[in-house]
């Protein structure tokens, strides 16, 4: 599942710095599209050792940061509400200047949700507009520079690990897979543009391979960061919230 990743990150920076006719060129578009189609694969795996394994957390940090504990219901990642509004920057050692993703949700059903997305970096902007059931918006997002964001992150398989959960700083979990052993741990708790949310991370092999942090009043996280290979002390893509409105 590293591979896919890696994959994946490479066709998206390419995307994002605006390189061949400032779209990524079509071989760029394809490496993400099969990226997409394998990461879907993948998180399915992913989604079914996670539930297989939620029983093993820890417990610890201070008494007052202990009191912050957030509940995941099994939908909590698609509760899209008319008006929500994320900013993030996006940075990586591959890209010269930090880059802009904005995701607004212009309205939302019980059966749709439209999602305007906009990808920016000095050498381009590019706008998408989506509608969807909210299972198969990163489907109808695959093959842009805006997809391309969302699929790295957003839908990470790693996410259905707090699928359920009631996350407090300390806890943690294992899991065994074929390319070696994985934790998660929820390190701390963090405020984003006002999005409070529970920071954990995931090691691989011991080594920190994905940070994220999260909240179950909103589908997206705070913060993501990915690290492309095991041992890196900066990551190799990072998104940031800087401003956020919940919606109605």
């Amino acid at each position: 599942m590293n591979a896919v990743w890696k994959t994946l990150l490479v066709a998206l920076l390419v995307l994002v710095a605006g390189c061949s006719g400032g779209a990524g060129g079509e071989d760029a578009t394809t490496a993400a599209n099969d990226a997409v189609t394998e990461t879907a694969t993948a998180t399915e795996t992913a989604t079914a050792t996670a539930t297989a394994t939620d029983d093993t957390a820890g417990s610890g940090g201070s008494d007052s940061a202990k009191a912050a504990t957030f509940d995941f219901n099994q939908s909590w990642d698609e509760q899209f509400r008319a008006g929500q509004y994320y900013r993030y920057e996006v940075e990586s050692p591959n890209l010269e200047e930090t880059a802009t993703y904005e995701w607004e949700v212009v309205s939302a059903t019980e059966e749709n949700v439209t999602i305007r997305t906009t990808v920016s970096s000095p050498e381009m902007t590019s706008e998408q507009t989506v509608t969807a059931s909210r299972d198969q918006l990163y489907s109808e997002l695959s093959g842009s520079p805006s997809g391309s964001v969302a699929t790295v992150g957003f839908n990470s398989p790693y996410y259905s690990g707090v699928d359920g959960e009631t996350l407090e700083v300390g806890d943690g979990w294992e899991v065994s897979g074929s390319n070696g052993n994985v934790s998660f741990d929820v390190v701390s708790t963090s405020s984003y543009a006002g999005l409070q949310c529970a920071d954990f991370v995931v090691r691989m092999n011991g080594s920190v391979f994905w940070e994220s942090c999260v909240s179950p009043e909103s589908p997206l996280p705070g913060y993501m960061a990915f690290y492309e290979e095991e041992g890196d002390d900066e990551p190799a893509f990072e998104m940031t919230l800087v401003e956020y409105r919940p919606g109605n």
